[in-house]
C-alpha cells in the first residue's frame, strides 16, 4: 500500500512552513545615498518580510542625508549610524517603513512652499483676468 499526499495537503503544508508562491514581493523606490531631496532614484523588489523605507538623518549635523530602499521590520524606527573608517561615523541616519508598493516615493514640500505656490497662481489668475476683461 503506498500513501501520497493530496494536492491540498501539500499546499497547507508549504504554508505552514512560510512558503507561499502566491506571495508578491515588494516593489519600492532604492536610493543609496541622497543629499536633502535630491537623489538618483531606481526600482527595486524587497526580500520576503522586507518594507520600503526612506532614511532621513544628518552628516555633521549640517548636511541632510536621505536613502530610500527594502529594510527589514526590526530595523525600521531605529537610528543606524554609517561609519567610512572603523571608527569614524559619516552619517546616521532613521528607517521610516511603510507597506505598499512604491510608498516610500512621497515627498511633501514644506508648507511655506505651498503658501508661496498658490499666491504665485492667484496672482497669474488675479493679472490675466484683469488683462482679459479690459480688451
Amino acid at each position: 500500500m503506498l500513501l501520497t499526499q493530496t494536492q491540498g495537503e501539500d499546499e497547507e503544508e508549504e504554508q505552514q512552513l512560510g512558503y507561499d508562491e502566491q506571495e508578491e514581493l515588494l516593489e519600492c523606490f532604492r536610493c543609496d545615498l541622497g543629499f536633502w531631496d535630491a537623489c538618483y532614484t531606481t526600482t527595486t523588489n524587497c526580500s520576503s518580510g522586507e518594507r520600503c523605507y526612506t532614511g532621513r538623518g544628518k552628516a555633521a549635523d549640517v548636511l541632510h542625508v536621505k536613502t530610500l530602499g527594502c529594510a527589514k521590520a526590526e530595523e525600521c524606527g531605529v537610528a543606524t549610524s554609517v561609519s567610512l573608517y572603523s571608527d569614524n561615523t559619516f552619517y546616521t541616519v532613521t528607517k521610516h517603513c511603510c507597506d505598499t508598493p512604491f510608498c516610500n516615493a512621497a515627498h511633501t514640500p514644506p508648507i511655506n512652499t505651498c503658501l508661496y505656490l498658490t499666491g504665485a497662481a492667484l496672482s497669474v489668475w488675479f493679472l490675466t483676468g484683469a488683462s482679459t476683461t479690459s480688451h
